[in-house]
């Protein structure tokens, strides 16, 4: 039988998203006489109120209305900036979605991926014209540093008719076909646009799947998903997690971190949140270790989200023993797993840090299908519960027969969160999306008490024989070890065992060997999960901006030195 949630069914309204967003913002505005909805955690100086917000959305939309954009696609390539959030809810009204691009492929100094610097401009130029190409994007938002390498992109374009420029002034010198922010926002407002939407249908936004076992792909989401998925994690957060950790929270009062980036369905989540609870945000353009210990530290953050390569760097970087972060009291961890030792090395390191959660989802499901809940103790390697109106099957891969508890399989999801398919993609839809069971690639198991645990990717597992040898389980194991600041492990083709496991390292201490890092693993693990594939060093780890080990990279890389 198919496992259903423990919590109780939320009611979903049948609403445009951005109208029950704007009712949120309204309330704020109402009772907040002039709220800060962000202040900038790059210059504490600069903030927006919830008013002027929603001032430059309706200008926003009535400028788009202006230039025949309505069910259409605008794609977004920006850092982290106060103006995501007026330009999305702006598009929005208009009857469009919005669709985000890294802006760090226009960067080559980018931690998403190493590259080679002589063809910097060409890979990103191509990694954005893809997006917009595949999204048929018809407006483009983004910064002036971009606008090169956006413009660029844009040529092979055909879709794009209008490029929207931060922060250049009214009236400065730009190309034919970009228009200044500053002017879009003038827009007189005299009513807004009158788009009919239906909800079930009509896109609201199209991130792009991470990418990391192939080329990323456009996932359609509705304005029923979207609310659907809010509203199942307000519902929970509230009652089993926030009154918990303080029976006197007040939102109002209370300042969020906004650095995870918001073009990813996790970041721009939580910018949701923020927004319909009438915080303030911090937003962070990018991540920048003493900007971000220094916002934690004066803005006394009470709940961090974060995804593990930052709760490594908390755990293992001296620099943040100069900073007070003892207001840290719970780490919502998502996107990639975090491991018993990182954990157990946190709570050592912050006393006051009490509770330490990880939840599970993906971009197919609108961002979280499974949340922690602090009124019931969870588990180590538990991701939480299923949420309130979804369903879940654990199933053999291949077979599709249902596994009992404990048993490992592959996650499957049904519930009105699930995508409506992938872009122009029936094919790979069809593949993912069976009898209306949206199956994750994710290999796991539900304990007794309805805890997930995931062990891995069913993609990512590597073949050792016939056997099966989880990435993530080498990774924790790796981690524990004090020289070692991050790695990844994937496995290479063998002649004889089909695949070997194969370790990619940064090192904390220069002196860390090879066969000190296969010594380390050896009396920890079975025979055949030993790291037969060799040990390489790198300064980096490749991994998207959500914390995912891009590791179609690093096969490429081992690839070419074969």
């Amino acid at each position: 039988m198919p496992h259903e949630s423990p919590y109780p069914p939320v009611k979903i309204p049948e609403r445009p998203y951005h109208e029950i967003l704007l009712d949120a913002i309204d309330k704020t505005i109402a009772d907040g006489q002039n709220k800060i909805a962000f202040i900038s955690g790059d210059n504490p100086n600069v903030t927006l109120t919830f008013e002027q917000l929603r001032k430059d959305a309706f200008a926003i939309a009535t400028y788009l209305h202006s230039i025949g954009f309505k069910k259409d696609v605008a794609a977004v390539v920006l850092p982290n900036l106060f103006h995501y959030a007026s330009f999305f809810i702006g598009c929005s009204i208009s009857g469009g979605a919005v669709s985000g691009a890294s802006a760090l492929f226009t960067d080559c100094k980018s931690s998403e991926i190493k590259c080679d610097t002589t063809s910097s401009s060409l890979i990103f130029s191509d990694e954005l014209q893809r997006q917009f190409v595949d999204s048929r994007a018809k407006v483009v938002l983004t910064y002036e540093d971009f606008l090169p390498k956006v413009l660029l992109a844009v040529k092979q374009s055909p879709n794009v008719e209008k490029i929207i420029v931060i922060p250049k002034p009214v009236g400065s010198n730009l190309p034919s076909g970009v228009v200044s922010w500053n002017e879009v926002i003038s827009t007189p407002v005299t009513a807004l646009p009158q788009v009919p939407i239906d909800v079930h249908n009509d896109l609201m936004v199209l991130p792009y799947s991470s990418g990391t076992t192939g080329p990323p792909k456009g996932v359609m989401l509705s304005h029923f998903n979207f609310t659907s998925m809010i509203s199942m994690y307000l519902a929970i957060d509230k009652s089993h997690n926030m009154d918990v950790l303080d029976p006197n929270w007040d939102c109002y009062k209370e300042k969020a971190l906004l650095f995870l980036p918001f073009y990813h369905v996790y970041g721009f989540g939580l910018l949701n949140h923020c927004l319909l609870k009438g915080m303030t945000g911090v937003v962070m353009s990018h991540f920048e270790p003493n900007n971000f210990l220094t916002a934690v530290q004066n803005h006394k953050i009470r709940v961090l989200c974060l995804v593990p390569p930052i709760m490594v760097f908390m755990a293992k970087h001296p620099i943040c023993a100069k900073y007070d972060l003892s207001s840290v009291r719970m780490i919502m961890a998502g996107a990639a797993p975090a491991g018993k030792d990182l954990i157990e090395e946190l709570k050592k390191k912050y006393p006051n840090l009490t509770y330490i959660q990880q939840g599970y989802g993906m971009t197919e499901c609108s961002m979280a299908s499974h949340l922690p809940d602090l009124r019931n103790a969870q588990p180590y390697g538990s991701v939480g519960k299923l949420a309130s109106n979804l369903v879940m099957r654990i199933v053999e891969p291949g077979t599709n027969k249902e596994q009992p508890v404990n048993q490992r399989g592959e996650i499957c999801v049904r519930g009105p969160t699930v995508m409506l398919g992938y872009l122009g993609r029936p094919e790979a839809t069809a593949s993912t999306i069976i009898d209306g069971w949206l199956h994750t690639g994710d290999i796991g198991y539900i304990n007794e008490d309805g805890n997930l645990f995931i062990v891995d990717r069913l993609k990512e597992l590597i073949k050792v024989k016939g056997l099966q040898v989880p990435p993530a389980e080498l990774e924790d194991i790796l981690l524990s070890h004090p020289k070692i600041r991050d790695c990844a492990v994937i496995g290479i083709p063998d002649a004889k065992a089909g695949e070997l496991p194969k370790a990619f390292v940064v090192r904390a201490d220069t002196t860390l060997s090879e066969q000190e890092v296969k010594d380390f693993i050896k009396p920890k693990v079975s025979p055949y999960k030993q790291l037969e594939g060799g040990v390489e060093f790198i300064e980096e780890i490749p991994k998207s901006a959500a914390g995912k080990i891009l590791r179609r990279f690093l096969r490429d890389r081992s690839t070419a030195k074969l």
